[in-house]
């Protein structure tokens, strides 16, 4: 099995924050965790390079080879 990449692992951590999130706007009964959630998630996309545009509207692509993530798609 190939190794998991840091790149591998920061998008799925965004990608289980948003997941994280979704459910909790559907609940709406966590308003605390869900601003630490939009935070992680505002910093963390920044880190990977999307614009503050982006990261507002959780548009977020990435461009793969095979199992890992190998770009992130920010234009």
């Amino acid at each position: 099995m190939p190794k998991t990449t840091g790149l591998d692992k920061q998008w799925q951590q965004l990608m289980t924050l948003c997941e994280n999130e979704a459910k909790m706007r559907e609940e709406g009964n966590h308003p605390r965790l869900l601003r630490l959630i939009a935070s992680d998630i505002e910093t963390l996309g920044a880190e990977l390079g999307f614009d503050a545009r982006r990261i507002a509207g959780r548009e977020f692509r990435a461009q793969r080879d095979g199992d890992h993530i190998v770009a992130m798609i920010t234009d």
